[in-house]
């Protein structure tokens, strides 16, 4: 180990700042069903501190060609200038044959894309891609053979559902997808009502997960799911449905449009060293296909990203906050970053404390970059990448601290913790694992 140097550092601390984002929901029992699609969304995002405004216009057993018959229908659309409209075929519909599918549903989803977009054209449509039923749909299978089966049902709800996306520039959410591989990969979760059709509370928990995966596309880890969990779900169950909606997410997202989305999340890092100088840094999750990025520092300092500055990467744009803020005095910030692509744009924001008033005596050899380790826990330790030393402290989801030490090597042990949500803080570095033994 070096010696210790003296060295000034910056405390960068971060507040949840909410987000507000509006969604409306056109569908039909599929959206509806265990109080909502829609409500778990937003619970999902509340408990992690983005709050999302929500509203569903349903009607059971309804098709795209009721809701285009239904001046209800329009009014909600024009009711405001939406961040996000989901739109919910009924559930057998574009499973049949593909002519019957062109005539009786694309017609009517290209009049209800378009109104959307008429009433504002920055609106991101989102597709949701239901699931086949259990074991088919058997009342229709005389007629179509790929109806017989579960897999044929599927597959034709995604080939209808991507067509539909593809045609009306628009993004599929493979809510469907995810239940497959829920399905073939955990047969134990059970995600159907006894009528072979409506979902059980995991299966709108696994809907709802998706579209939140979808929305913030990957900033969502393990442990910020389970923040909001409903009551019978147990914690191996979630893990297994999160690992679905992980997979299916990113393996699908050139066949779903998913790096169409537009989106953009300030994600707070903390501080960490290499040297006797203090680096100290954000990230923004940015689409790939931004025109540019603002970031606004709350106190009279901005600057904007362009997709081929240096700090920008196939992960995000790194952003050192003392390049742009220096020896300030410390100050709260509300730092905003909105990202632009033609005339769109979507904005998020969060509280950090920039404080250069605080002095450490030095910075150890191994001082970590990042608290990389494997997640979730299974074997008792927390594993990490390479050595770490310093103080650690442990904490409940809760904020209460449950365990502290010193640690001077790739490893602690947890095996005291049951399984859960935890966060660990290392020095200035904070994150959470999840406990899944």
């Amino acid at each position: 180990m070096k010696n210790l140097l003296l060295a000034t550092l910056v405390l960068l601390s971060s507040f949840c700042f909410a987000q507000t984002r509006s969604i409306l929901f056109i569908g039909n029992s599929y959206t509806y069903f265990n109080g909502g699609v829609d409500a778990m969304l937003k619970n999902i995002a509340l408990a992690e501190g983005d709050t999302l405004y929500t509203e569903s216009f349903t009607m059971g057993g309804a098709k795209f060609s009721d809701f285009c018959n239904n001046s209800e229908t329009f009014a909600r659309i024009r009711s405001r200038a939406w961040d996000y409209v989901v739109l919910q075929e009924q559930s057998q519909l574009p499973a049949f044959p593909p002519s019957q599918v062109e005539a009786e549903c694309y017609p009517f989803a290209k009049r209800l894309c378009d109104s959307i977009r008429a009433n504002d054209s920055c609106t991101q449509i989102l597709f949701f891609m239901t699931w086949g039923r259990q074991n088919g749909d058997q009342t229709n299978c005389g007629f179509y053979e790929p109806l017989c089966t579960y897999d044929g049902m599927q597959q034709r709800l995604r080939e209808s559902y991507v067509q539909m996306a593809d045609d009306n520039n628009a993004i599929v959410v493979p809510v469907g997808l995810a239940w497959k591989y829920v399905r073939d990969n955990y047969p134990e979760i059970n995600l159907y009502q006894s009528d072979e059709s409506h979902p059980t509370v995991e299966g709108t928990y696994l809907a709802a997960m998706t579209f939140c995966k979808t929305i913030y596309y990957g900033d969502y880890a393990y442990g910020d799911y389970a923040s909001y969990r409903p009551d019978g779900i147990d914690f191996q169950n979630y893990v297994h449905l999160y690992m679905a909606i992980s997979g299916v997410i990113s393996n699908n997202s050139e066949e779903c449009n998913l790096n169409d989305m537009l989106f953009v999340k300030l994600v707070h890092l903390g501080t960490y060293a290499k040297s006797a100088v203090a680096t100290h840094h954000a990230d923004i999750k940015i689409s790939h296909d931004f025109d540019s990025c603002v970031c606004d520092f709350g106190n009279g300092v901005s600057h904007t990203f362009l997709p081929n500055d240096e700090e920008v990467s196939n992960d995000g744009i790194y952003v050192n906050f003392t390049t742009y803020l220096g020896n300030i005095p410390s100050e709260l910030l509300n730092v905003c970053v909105t990202a632009y692509r033609g005339d769109c744009c979507v904005s998020d924001c969060e509280e950090f404390l920039y404080d250069y008033s605080v002095g450490i005596e030095g910075i150890a050899e191994n001082l970590f970059e990042s608290l990389n380790f494997v997640n979730p826990v299974t074997n008792g330790k927390i594993q990490f990448d390479s050595d770490v030393t310093g103080n650690y402290e442990i904490y409940s989801i809760e904020g209460r601290m449950l365990d502290s030490g010193f640690v001077s090597g790739c490893e602690i042990d947890v095996s005291q913790l049951k399984n859960g949500v935890y966060m660990i803080r290392i020095e200035d570095r904070t994150e959470k694992f999840v406990v899944a033994n």
